[in-house]
């Protein structure tokens, strides 16, 4: 509706233009004028008069004034001439008035106009930069959490702050709010924080909060680990007026400095075991090394027991460095799978008869295919050193065979068994199931087994339930697949 009746920006025209105007508009008017005497005897100046407002208005005032002037004194009507006179007195201030009225207006006009463009350039730079601050909640892999009062009563948090809060979006997640979350507790030190100790509160009050590490802690028993600072926002007088935090969750990371140095614990009970055995064996060996016989020769076959067993372990580590590095090589060639699991199952015959666990091989072969040897002997060996270790004193059995396209690998206990929780967990670096707690090992025997089986190719699974033994399956392609090109 207000466009309708919006005021038409003056003319705006250049130098030439407006005096052409202003010549060709006192004409008109001096032509009217002598062209329709009848009409503006009584009239003179009446043409004379808007011609020289409008012409004043598009910018030509001198021009038409003193040409006007000219046209009336040299008319040989009396009327007119007399008029010359009057225009001096009348039309030029006149003019100047107008003149002055139209350069105010335009100016006022291109002021509207630049303010108009400042104020639309304005608001396209908000709108911008509204759209960016979205897209960047939206992106940030962190969770920000935006205070826009003293209180924090009201949190605006990035679409990683609501998916880990499990909050619908843009639900409020300020705890101190009137309806705050209840899933959840936030612990610090292992103390719940109350709501004003929090650390986005504390900086919407005025605080700086750097390097702070707090614990989600969930109605479901999940716990995650969160790191980040909270800093705190201004008003033009220097007020606290809200504040701002950012945090990252750094669960994955904790949990791997946990097992970090359970591994190296571990690591050291296991390499000191062998290690004081030897030490052992070895003085025996240095005391009795004048008579020979039966004592000799044991000392030395626990001597090679253990220089083995500190090998193995050795090349397990390895075999860590290798594979976190991506630097292991396979070599493949021809390989008969059911001969290598009837070699490796005959290696353990003897500690598995030991426990009580003899080892039932099934399938003859030959199973051929294109693989690592030694790298299919490691898999073999961890899983039946598994089923050896947590079997129980109970048979175990091995089943190998081929079909057209893959070989396939079984090794079953009837052991401890694995919690149907844990059968994903168990083939990470460092992991062992809850039952498998009291037993020695590094943790990381089916996640080698499990790189390994994929560096062909292949798949490993495992079935199983606690107390009800484990079966491990394995599949093999008969030949590993060209690796993608780079």
């Amino acid at each position: 509706m207000a466009a309708r009746f919006r005021i038409p920006d003056p003319p705006r025209l250049p130098g030439p233009a407006a005096v052409v105007v202003a010549c060709v508009l006192p004409a008109v008017a001096f032509a009217l004028a002598a062209g329709i005497p009848a009409i503006f005897e009584r009239i003179p100046f009446t043409p004379f008069f808007l011609a020289v407002a409008l012409a004043a208005w598009a910018g030509g005032l001198a021009v038409s004034v003193g040409l006007g002037w000219a046209f009336l004194a040299g008319s040989k009507a009396a009327a007119l001439a007399e008029g010359a006179r009057l225009s001096a007195v009348v039309f030029c201030p006149f003019g100047i008035v107008v003149a002055a009225v139209g350069a105010a207006a335009r100016e006022g006009f291109r002021e509207r106009k630049r303010t108009a463009e400042t104020l639309r350039r304005s608001e396209a730079r908000e709108r911008a930069r509204a759209e960016e601050f979205e897209a960047l909640m939206r992106a940030v892999p962190a969770v920000v959490l935006i205070a826009r009062d003293p209180e924090a009563r009201e949190l605006t948090g990035s679409r990683t702050a609501t998916e880990l809060l499990r909050l619908p979006p843009g639900e409020n997640p300020s705890m101190t709010s009137g309806q705050p979350p209840r899933h959840y507790r936030i612990l610090h030190g292992g103390r719940e924080l109350p709501p004003l100790e929090l650390p986005t509160q504390r900086a919407a009050r005025g605080e700086t909060v750097d390097d702070i590490e707090v614990e989600l802690e969930f109605d479901d028993g999940t716990r995650r680990r969160l790191l980040g600072n909270a800093h705190p926002l201004f008003d033009e007088l220097g007020r606290p007026r809200g504040g701002i935090s950012a945090f990252v969750d750094v669960t994955k990371l904790a949990n791997a400095v946990r097992a970090r140095d359970d591994f190296l614990a571990i690591a050291s009970h296991e390499l000191k075991t062998p290690l004081t055995a030897l030490q052992l064996h070895v003085e025996t060996l240095v005391r009795r090394r004048g008579e020979g016989g039966a004592a000799v020769e044991r000392a030395g076959e626990a001597i090679r027991r253990q220089v083995a067993r500190l090998a193995a372990l050795v090349n397990t580590l390895l075999d860590v460095s290798r594979l976190n590095e991506s630097r292991l090589q396979l070599r493949l060639e021809p390989v008969d799978l059911a001969a290598v699991v009837h070699e490796v199952a005959g290696r353990f015959a003897a500690e598995a008869e030991h426990v009580g666990s003899p080892i039932h091989v099934e399938g003859e072969g030959p199973i051929p295919g294109l693989w690592d040897r030694l790298r299919v002997e490691q898999v073999v060996t961890n899983l039946l050193s598994n089923a050896v270790k947590y079997g129980d004193g109970k048979p175990i059995s091995v089943r190998v065979a081929g079909g057209p396209r893959t070989a396939s690998l079984v090794v079953a206990d009837q052991g401890i068994g694995i919690a149907s929780e844990e059968q994903e967990r168990i083939f990470e670096r460092f992991e062992r199931g809850g039952a498998a707690q009291g037993y020695g090992g590094l943790g990381i025997g089916l996640w080698i087994a499990r790189e390994l089986v994929a560096a062909h190719g292949g798949s490993i699974e495992v079935e199983s339930a606690a107390g009800a033994g484990a079966v491990f399956h394995v599949e093999l392609p008969l030949e590993r697949a060209a690796p993608p090109p780079a």
